[in-house]
């Protein structure tokens, strides 16, 4: 069975290799991107096609289905990597291996924020002309996320943009800090259980 394990981890391993190379090249998508293109599209679409579907995974300028695939695979490759080495696993260390996936997709997502709030910020404090289509693009990128903050912290009251900028800035390092604490106990704990 461990042999068997090994195999599946090295084709797991080979796939995530193809659809990143996918998800790469389709930001440099042309007319005549050739045969390899299309056998490789053919081979990792209908695996990717099913995380699409999932529509709080896409916005209108960020898709995330490609990071949950990849994120799923990496689970499968985890388990049977844990297989391959140990000949058992145990559903306590399965848990564990979900859980540190999903907080490791989700702390992706947090520090992407958190940098592209930086950077915003300090175009705001350097006052750089925020007209730019890459200005807009970060702004549409946040807008989300400083609504809500708008909302919920500071329950609806008016403030700059300046000020909603510093405060999730600092909200989302507070998240990424107890975010991290509090999933590694976590994972900790259910890796401990004995079934």
């Amino acid at each position: 069975m461990q042999i068997a394990m090994r195999v599946v981890s090295a084709v797991i391993t080979v796939y995530m290799i193809g659809i990143f190379l996918r998800v790469l090249l389709t930001w440099f998508q042309g007319p005549s991107m050739g045969q390899p293109f299309y056998l490789l599209a053919a081979v990792t679409d209908p695996y990717l096609s099913l995380f699409r579907r999932i529509r709080f995974l896409r916005t209108d300028r960020i898709d995330f289905s490609p990071l949950v695939a990849l994120i799923v695979l990496v689970v499968l490759l985890n388990i049977t990597n844990t297989l391959a080495s140990y000949g058992t696993i145990t559903v306590g260390i399965v848990l564990a291996l979900v859980l540190q996936a999903a907080w490791s997709a989700l702390a992706f997502v947090i520090v992407f924020v958190l940098v592209i709030d930086v950077i915003r910020l300090l175009g705001e404090v350097f006052n750089v002309n925020s007209v730019s289509a890459f200005w807009h693009t970060l702004d549409v990128i946040l807008q989300p996320f400083l609504g809500w903050v708008a909302r919920v912290v500071f329950r609806s009251r008016p403030l700059t943009y300046l000020t909603a900028l510093v405060a999730g800035g600092v909200l989302l390092l507070i998240l990424v800090v107890a975010g991290r604490f509090l999933a590694h106990g976590l994972i900790n704990l259910v890796q401990e259980l004995p079934f």
